[in-house]
């Protein structure tokens, strides 16, 4: 089958397009296919983004790796790679309008720049210390704390033993930045024809001066109860507001990294707010974020409560 591939240079998407940061990597080409998988089934232009800045590295072979300025023709490895990432976008998704650009500077001020036009950013997940100079780990923890609009960092899905296979797992605290990701969360199953999972975590007041028991005050069927009775509050209105959309709440007696980790797995995709109360504050601020956005079972998406304006702006091009 023969497939034309629309694709224009553009200095900037489109508004409301898919922006999804390339740099030839494995990782990369992951978030590609995701991205126009998602693009095509909501309807909106991809546009693809390569960004560097100064000795940015290539890799010819296998192994090897050369700065770009003893790397031969830059210009010409950029466009391939963008090239390329237009062609796997066209093979999940033929009919999907494609605009690309590379742009000289930093990645993170790049994508955050474009994060106020564009629906959702998407980067490749990367594992601390993993190579490649373009999109690491930390990048993608970057961009996920300050961007004006949902991040998508697209892992590879772990599989193993599962009740959410296939599902969208979002977190739940009921905060503003909760409901945000619950609507996003909604928004992806619809598109997916799949159910949501709905996680609400809280930690034990153990006393390492008791061996790690509960404190003798603390009512823990209370406690369970009570957090119950919030997710089902909180979730009544969107079982409203999606009926056809099946809803598992959970109550998790774990910090919230390790009961989202957990329900994660299998999953379709895993949603987070950021900057959530309770339990869930300080998810995007931390160590617990770092493991969040280095290690999740699956594509994980970080969604703020209200538009931001980026926190770190490019500097001259």
């Amino acid at each position: 089958m023969v497939m034309s591939i629309s694709q224009a240079v553009r200095p900037r998407p489109e508004t409301g397009a898919a922006v999804v940061g390339v740099d030839g990597s494995a990782e990369s080409d992951r978030a590609v296919h995701w991205a126009a998988g998602d693009a095509g089934r909501r309807g909106r232009p991809l546009h693809l983004l390569h960004a560097c800045d100064g000795p940015t590295l290539v890799f010819p072979l296998p192994g090897f790796w050369l700065p770009v300025a003893v790397a031969p023709q830059p210009g010409v490895h950029a466009g391939r790679l963008l090239a390329n990432a237009a062609t796997m976008a066209a093979e999940v998704c033929p009919d999907l309008a494609v605009t690309s650009s590379t742009v000289g500077g930093r990645p993170i001020p790049t994508l955050l720049a474009m994060a106020g036009r564009a629906a959702m950013i998407v980067v490749g997940g990367r594992q601390a210390g993993g190579p490649g100079p373009l999109l690491s780990g930390s990048t993608a923890a970057e961009i996920a704390e300050h961007a004006a609009c949902p991040v998508v960092v697209v892992h590879k899905r772990r599989g193993g033993a599962s009740s959410n296979e296939g599902r969208i797992v979002v977190g739940v605290d009921g905060s503003a930045a909760s409901e945000a990701a619950t609507a996003f969360a909604f928004e992806q199953a619809v598109t997916l024809r799949t159910g949501v999972t709905a996680v609400h975590a809280y930690q034990l007041p153990v006393d390492p001066m008791l061996g790690g028991r509960l404190p003798g005050y603390f009512d823990l069927g209370a406690r369970c109860d009570a957090a119950e009775q919030l997710l089902s509050r909180v979730m009544a209105g969107w079982r409203g507001r999606y009926p056809d959309t099946d809803v598992r709440l959970t109550v998790d007696l774990d910090a919230p990294t390790g009961a989202l980790m957990r329900a994660g797995v299998g999953a379709e995709l895993l949603v987070v707010g950021a900057h959530g109360r309770g339990a869930f504050r300080g998810l995007l601020l931390g160590s617990t974020s770092r493991a969040m956005l280095y290690h999740a079972p699956c594509p994980l998406a970080v969604v703020h409560d209200r538009p931001r304006v980026p926190a770190i702006r490019p500097g001259p091009q």
